[in-house]
């Protein structure tokens, strides 16, 4: 039977999908990450083996795997507070956990509850979710396993994992206490360089947007640290006048961007080698780029890097008062005020919903089925269904497709070892492998983990190669559970999610043009980091939709022209205050907010699926025509045929408009 002509377009709508669970994001492989969480794993097993105590080293290497999936890189300050929440998270969870075990519907209620609460407090932020995904886990590992120890070691013994875990996490900070710092700063300007090697290319946006990321990464990493320190730190302050060298080159690579003309490489190594002059303090000849860039045609990048001379070799003003040039850190919230303050919203509250419900059907199949250690039904219902960390459709089929190289690694291992040498060389391999899996994607790091745990309990709860086969059930059995409780009844709320996600942006952008004139620059600065990470939400929660199913899928699809215009929109705002000649006067605050109600309006109109007004936006203030140029390009987008009613049955975008 021949194709129709909806046949093509399914099939490259189902490639699409296909690909989008099957993509690996970008991680650099860190080796030192890769041996820390190899000893943290490895020496307690060997340790174990050696002595005849594998189940009692079993639970110290459980203990330090928190140490190493909860350690987010960042600042050394950052990552001890999310390790060691994570570690305790962990620890408390297994204790609580054996306290249960053994009471039968008593034992299942409890943890139930216990593993609600936790997840309550996970939608606090990232790091409560973290630690509380940990929590909630070692409840139903707590509960479930038995251990010839006595009943008070085993959490001790996983506390004591935990902060192993932690110290060689934090080896570091002896050793080098700003190094992430350096790196943030050396990022932006590597971010700046891949800018100014994108420009007059198709891949200028995506450079901008990385950009932006990486300095506004920059100066919260550089400005928390400062804020830390408990006195003058000459190095922050050398780290903040390298920072604030960004300010005139990333304003040279705007200026560039919109002549539109392809630069010589020159450009990009030059700025390289400030990364490195940052990164690696390696020698510094900034005398030499500028007049190689000067020969190359390109005086804009030459004055720019001649007036940062003074702030990159040291030679400036003093260097303390690098600080007040910058814009402020935000405050953060203290927890006891986050905890006082706190409501959760429908999202949260749907949330516990759904994993309640979860949760319950997964224990009462575990029962029906008289499944063989079935606490990994709930086990891997809530490690899946937690949608902090991606698609909890994609996670569910991710996990299936990972748990089958995962179970064949394990079945063979049991089946060839004999002395408990090869589990322990097979565990320490895995283990380098965990932080380098988790940030690429989700299936591999279950076809990672699940040896890793399922070797380790084998300590603890010895079986043959078999039991490791019966890992492939529970393992179905608990993503058919997510499927079918968790997510499918619930599909529209998902698609519904990505339409708030565009009118938040919308709003946010409004927000930062109605402040892009004013007289204060933090302000300015704090919306327009705003601004661009909202914009970053929103294209992670589209990569997300692109692997949910058709009901969800096409939605997030047809919002990709709109993620493009909202971008446009985002840049002419911050080029409008910045490429003003200095004999023209700015924009006055009445005519910026007229364009900031045309933006709110938009967003309403997406907010309550009206129709987009017709009317034309457009200023005849020359600082904002770049801007009411954009947000006109925006608002045609929206108008387009049926796109505000249902953006599902919008036309494709076109290959300009399409993800990155």
């Amino acid at each position: 039977m021949p194709d129709t002509p909806a046949a093509p377009r399914a099939r490259t709508s189902n490639m699409r999908w296909l690909m989008s669970l099957a993509h690996m994001e970008p991680a650099p492989v860190s080796r030192w990450a890769a041996l820390r969480a190899a000893l943290a794993i490895g020496l307690p097993t060997a340790a174990g083996l050696a002595l005849g105590q594998s189940a009692a080293a079993a639970l110290v290497a459980l203990g330090a795997l928190p140490a190493i999936t909860g350690d987010n890189g960042g600042p050394y300050r950052n990552r001890a507070l999310s390790i060691g929440s994570t570690v305790f998270g962990g620890a408390l969870g297994y204790f609580l956990g054996t306290l249960l075990s053994g009471h039968g519907l008593l034992s299942a209620a409890g943890m139930t509850l216990l593993v609600l609460a936790a997840s309550l407090i996970g939608t606090f932020n990232n790091i409560a979710a973290v630690a509380t995904l940990q929590f909630a886990t070692y409840v139903i590992v707590g509960a479930s396993l038995t251990s010839p120890l006595p009943p008070w070691l085993p959490p001790v013994l996983v506390g004591a994992g935990g902060l192993f875990g932690l110290a060689l996490t934090l080896l570091g900070w002896v050793v080098n206490p700003i190094a992430p710092e350096r790196a943030a700063v050396a990022l932006a300007y590597r971010k700046l360089a891949a800018m100014f090697a994108a420009i007059g290319t198709s891949r200028i946006m995506a450079a901008r947007r990385d950009m932006e990321a990486a300095m506004a990464g920059a100066y919260e990493t550089v400005l928390a640290a400062r804020r830390r320190a408990a006195g003058p730190s000459p190095r922050l302050a050398r780290l903040a006048a390298q920072l604030q060298a960004c300010t005139p080159l990333s304003d040279a690579a705007l200026a560039l961007a919109r002549a539109g003309r392809v630069l010589p490489p020159g450009c990009a190594r030059a700025l390289n080698r400030l990364a490195d002059h940052v990164e690696n303090a390696t020698p510094l000849a900034p005398a030499d780029d500028i007049a190689a860039l000067r020969a190359a045609g390109v005086p804009a990048l030459a004055d720019a890097l001649e007036q940062t001379r003074p702030l990159l070799e040291g030679s400036g003003p003093a260097q303390p008062d690098a600080f007040p040039a910058l814009p402020p850190a935000r405050p953060r919230t203290p927890w006891r005020v986050l905890a006082r303050t706190y409501r959760p919203g429908p999202a949260a509250l749907r949330y516990l919903v759904r994993l309640g419900l979860c949760l319950i059907v997964a224990e009462a199949m575990a029962r029906t089925l008289a499944l063989p250690r079935s606490y990994w039904v709930p086990l891997i219902v809530v490690v899946v269904f937690k949608p902090n960390f991606g698609s909890v459709f994609a996670r569910a089929l991710q996990s299936c497709a990972g748990s089958l190289v995962g179970v064949a690694i394990s079945a063979t291992v049991l089946a060839l070892d004999r002395s408990g040498v090869v589990s322990v060389l097979t565990v320490t391999a895995l283990a380098a492998l965990l932080p380098w899996s988790i940030r690429r994607n989700y299936g591999l790091f279950s076809a990672i983990l699940l040896p890793i745990l399922m070797l380790l309990i084998g300590a603890l709860q010895p079986g043959s190669w078999p039991i490791a086969l019966a890992r492939l059930e529970d393992v179905a059995v608990a993503a058919a559970i997510v499927l079918a409780v968790g997510y499918l009844p619930w599909m529209r709320i998902e698609r519904h999610n990505l339409d708030q996600a565009v009118a938040t942006a919308i709003d946010t952008l409004a927000a930062y043009l109605n402040t892009v004139f004013q007289a204060d620059p933090a302000a300015r600065h704090d919306l327009r980091a705003q601004a661009y990470a909202r914009l970053s939400d929103l294209r992670i929660a589209l990569q997300r939709g692109l692997s949910e199913p058709r009901l969800v899928s096409r939605r997030a699809l047809a919002w990709w022209p709109v993620e493009v215009a909202l971008e446009r929109v985002a840049n002419a705002v911050s080029d409008c205050a910045g490429s003003l000649p200095a004999d023209r006067p700015p924009a006055t605050p009445a005519t910026a907010a007229r364009l900031a109600d045309a933006l709110h309006a938009l967003a309403r109109a997406v907010t309550q699926g009206e129709a987009v007004s017709a009317t034309p936006v457009a200023t005849d203030t020359p600082a904002l025509r770049e801007a009411a140029s954009a947000i006109e390009a925006l608002r045609a987008t929206l108008a387009g045929p049926g796109f505000a009613a249902e953006p599902g049955r919008a036309r494709p975008p076109s290959a300009q408009t399409q993800p990155d």
